[in-house]
């Protein structure tokens, strides 16, 4: 199907914004107030695209507290991720990540009433599971610590997302909604100004965020591209569909390890031995089966 294809692009991109997230916040930017602070900032510099691919219209009243509150989700749920990574392995959050996809069946269930045949939550469950497996390479080194609470509540924000998005999407188009949901963002990252201590922070990283600007931008462009295409697709079919081929997201990650690492040794930190390219290999193959369950 044509959604899927298009669906593809999501983690094509996300993964690609992954990995240089990973090199920012632990080598170039450890701040985790700038870094959300610029991503906010950086994605109203796109606003332009999305009214060139459709002009969006004014938004009803009574969804403007929807698009604050996925745009807050879109600021706060990087602050648990950024911590995670400079707490864990890059893998390994990749990992927890997925863990935050099984509260999406759930919440779509008691919020918007969405039910799927049996057959397309197991291939659902089989892709979020085989997308965990794909990240780690040590299972013991999963353990309750501050990465796991970290990630568990930044997946479990982009569930609750994921559906508000699902609810706003039946009313208004999508360039509406991304124009909405970045204005808002734009909104509450400006308050982080007033708060003193992040106010002085974020003006002692601007020069270092003007040495790094073009790998700042390309990643943002990554972000972009994956956030634009989130809602699009959730438009088009049943949010946990649209959200299992996300699952994808490690595979790529994998992909552009084994083509470019030798070219970056510093960004890459997945690992690229015969045994887990095969281990790898096999997963894929069951991702494939679970996708053929959800679009069946």
């Amino acid at each position: 199907m044509v959604w899927i294809a298009i669906a593809l692009l999501n983690p094509i991109f996300h993964a690609w914004s992954n990995v240089i997230d990973t090199y920012l916040s632990n080598r170039l930017v450890r701040s985790v107030w700038s870094l959300g602070f610029f991503t906010g900032v950086f994605a109203v510099l796109f606003l332009p695209i999305v009214v060139l691919i459709q002009r969006p219209e004014l938004p009803p009243v009574h969804l403007i507290p929807y698009f604050f509150l996925i745009g807050g989700i879109e600021v706060f749920y990087l602050f648990p991720y950024y911590k995670a990574l400079q707490e864990e392995d890059t893998s390994i959050v990749a990992a927890l990540f997925s863990l935050g996809k099984f509260f999406v069946p759930i919440f779509s269930y008691f919020a918007i009433g969405e039910i799927l045949h049996p057959s397309q939550y197991i291939g659902f469950f089989m892709l979020v599971i085989s997308s965990m497996l794909l990240s780690v390479t040590r299972v013991e080194k999963i353990r309750l610590n501050k990465a796991f609470f970290y990630m568990l509540f930044a997946g479990f924000l982009l569930a609750i997302e994921a559906v508000v998005y699902k609810y706003v999407l039946e009313t208004v188009s999508w360039s509406t909604t991304m124009v909405s949901t970045s204005l808002s963002s734009f909104c509450i990252v400006l308050f982080f100004l007033w708060i003193p201590h992040v106010r002085q922070n974020l003006i002692g990283q601007v020069r270092q965020i003007r040495k790094i600007w073009p790998l700042f931008g390309l990643n943002e462009v990554f972000a972009f591209a994956g956030n634009a295409i989130s809602p699009y697709i959730v438009s088009l079919v049943p949010v946990t569909l649209a959200k299992s081929i996300e699952g994808f997201q490690p595979l790529f990650v994998l992909l552009y390890a084994v083509a470019l690492h030798r070219f970056f040794p510093g960004v890459f930190r997945e690992m690229v031995d015969r045994r887990t390219i095969l281990k790898k290999f096999l997963l894929f193959l069951v991702m494939i089966g679970g996708v053929v369950l959800v679009v069946g």
